[in-house]
C-alpha cells in the first residue's frame, strides 16, 4: 500500500539539462531522483556532457532515458540563445509537454517564455524534503558548496525557510 501511494506522488516524466543532474549527484542524492520521476529524459548532447566525467554514475540509473528531439530546426533556433544541451533539453520538453529540470538562468528564462514548467537543483531538494525523501536540505547544500557549486544566499535562505529548517 505504501509503495502504491509513493508511486502516485511521482511525476511521470521530466526532461533534464546537465547541470542539475551533476549537482544532485554531488549532493549524494542522484538515486533519490527515482523517487520523484518515473523517467528523466535527456537529449544526446546532455548524455555526452554527462559521459565526459560522470559516465559511471549515470550509466546504471533505471529512470534515465535518452531521446533525440525530433524538430532539429527548433533546436537550431534555441541554440542561437543557449548552449546545445539546453537547446535540446528545451526542445525535448516542448515536444513531450514535460517538466524541464534546468539551472542556467538564461535557459530558465527562455523556457519560461515558451510556457514550460521548470525546476532547478534547489527546487528538486525542496521537493525531496517536502515529500519525505530526504530529512534535511542543509547537508545537501553544504556538499554542493564544498564541491564549488555557486548557490545564491538569498535562494538558500528562502529554501531553508520554505522547508522550515534553521
Amino acid at each position: 500500500m505504501q509503495r502504491a501511494s509513493r508511486e502516485k506522488r511521482k511525476a511521470s516524466t521530466a526532461v533534464s539539462d546537465t547541470s542539475p543532474l551533476i549537482a544532485v549527484k554531488h549532493a549524494g542524492l542522484l538515486e533519490k531522483l527515482g523517487f520523484l520521476f518515473h523517467v528523466i529524459i535527456v537529449p544526446p548532447s546532455v548524455l555526452r556532457e554527462l559521459s565526459v566525467k560522470e559516465e559511471d554514475q549515470f550509466k546504471g540509473l533505471s529512470f534515465l532515458s535518452m531521446e533525440e528531439p525530433h524538430d532539429r530546426r527548433i533546436v537550431g533556433v534555441l541554440n542561437t540563445i543557449v548552449d546545445e544541451g539546453e537547446a535540446e533539453a528545451i526542445a525535448l520538453a516542448l515536444e513531450k509537454g514535460s517538466l524541464l529540470i534546468i539551472d542556467d538562468l538564461k535557459g530558465r528564462k527562455l523556457a519560461g517564455k515558451l510556457g514550460l514548467k521548470i525546476i532547478g537543483t534547489l527546487g528538486l531538494l525542496k521537493t525531496m524534503k517536502l515529500k519525505g525523501i530526504i530529512k534535511e536540505v542543509k547537508p545537501a547544500i553544504e556538499k554542493l558548496e564544498e564541491e564549488g557549486f555557486y548557490l545564491s544566499k538569498d535562494l538558500i535562505d528562502t529554501l531553508v525557510s520554505d522547508v522550515k529548517e534553521k
